[in-house]
């Protein structure tokens, strides 16, 4: 059994000549693009520059180290993966362009995304929207889907592919993972149809869901049968709202909510190792989530929404790292707050911080708050 590490390390002196773009090498650039590649990257898709010299200003930088930490939900080692795939012969001269990252505490917005090439010239796009990252309000935009018919990082998916749509020719592969799955497949079911038609494949890893409405709409239809979904088999994000009837379950070595970490999906050779089903905590999750804010009116889940993030403000913290950091402290100033929350909503938002930090802690919520 092997994982994206290994797979470079046995496989990259393969060409893509030599082997075909498989999704695997997609998996591989959906989790490198977590990084920061601000100031490396263009944000315009005329100039670009290949992998492997991405990686080498990339290692050089002075602020290596933070561009490098991805706090504490996303695999620490995504720098070495970036490291093993820009120094092989199949990723090297990848070509990366187009980067964009945007946080905005105030639209409640975390929005980034990158374009790679694989040939000499610049044509058959593959694009790669970037998960939730461990910023808070990143979370907040997520939880918002709740109640909102679309979220700051939704529209400004489907103006990003439009972009790219007019300024790269041929063929277009759209991928992310988590949210960035979500993106994914919002952006292609959104975009002028002139655009869509060019829409190959879209790839969506272990991201959440949709509305009905928006699962019901023609955009959606259109592109339904180029989506590939695939879920860990223990998914947990990939079980907000509604999903896929046809999906993929892939292995992964971690447990929980963990497995949400493409680094332990297993592959062997360049095929995925995947299980029959889901595993029945993840039907349940789905089932339980889709009941529960099904049964609420979007202004009482607004408000359930913004009273949890605000709440979670009161700690100072603006990442999960940061609030898992001093948890203690945090836990009283969260208890201290609960105590003056209205009544209508306080149970709902009991239940919000069981699910959000069952996410944060490996499954147990620390005893000291619930």
């Amino acid at each position: 059994m092997e994982y994206l590490i290994e797979y470079v390390k046995w496989r990259g002196d393969l060409s893509l000549k030599n082997d075909k773009f498989n999704v695997i090498d997609i998996m591989i650039l959906t989790q490198i693009s977590y990084l920061n590649f601000e100031k490396i990257v263009s944000s315009d898709f005329k100039e670009s520059i290949t992998l492997n010299q991405l990686w080498n200003i990339f290692k050089s930088e002075s602020d290596f180290k933070k561009r490098s930490d991805l706090g504490m939900l996303l695999n620490k080692k995504t720098v070495n993966l970036l490291e093993e795939a820009a120094l092989s012969d199949r990723f090297k001269d990848v070509k990366v362009l187009g980067y964009v990252n945007k946080v905005d505490v105030t639209a409640e917005e975390q929005f980034s995304a990158v374009t790679y090439c694989l040939g000499k010239s610049l044509k058959n796009p593959i694009i790669i929207f970037r998960g939730t990252d461990d910023t808070i309000v990143g979370w907040k935009e997520d939880f918002n889907m709740a109640f909102l018919e679309k979220v700051p990082a939704q529209i400004d998916s489907v103006e990003y592919l439009k972009k790219v749509s007019k300024a790269i020719r041929g063929k277009i592969t759209i991928a992310g993972h988590s949210k960035g799955g979500n993106l994914a497949i919002y952006a292609a079911s959104y975009i002028n149809s002139i655009y869509k038609n060019r829409i190959s494949d879209i790839y969506n890893f272990d991201g959440p869901g949709f509305s009905q409405k928006v699962v019901n709409s023609i955009g959606y239809k259109l592109i339904s049968s180029k989506i590939k979904a695939i879920y860990p088999q223990k998914s947990v994000v990939g079980m907000f709202f509604q999903i896929p009837r046809e999906f993929l379950v892939i292995k992964s070595d971690n447990d929980g909510i963990w497995q949400h970490d493409m680094m332990s999906w297993k592959v062997l050779g360049k095929q995925m190792v995947t299980v029959s089903k889901l595993d029945s905590s993840s039907i349940y999750f789905n089932k339980v989530f889709n009941s529960w804010y099904s049964n609420l009116k979007p202004e009482q889940i607004k408000k359930v929404v913004d009273t949890f993030f605000d709440i979670l403000e009161l700690t100072g913290a603006s990442t999960n790292s940061e609030l898992k950091s001093d948890i203690l402290t945090n836990s009283k100033k969260i208890i201290k707050a609960l105590s003056s929350v209205d009544k209508s909503v306080h149970s709902e938002i009991k239940k919000m911080f069981n699910l959000f930090l069952e996410s944060i802690f490996e499954g147990s919520v620390p005893p000291v708050l619930f």
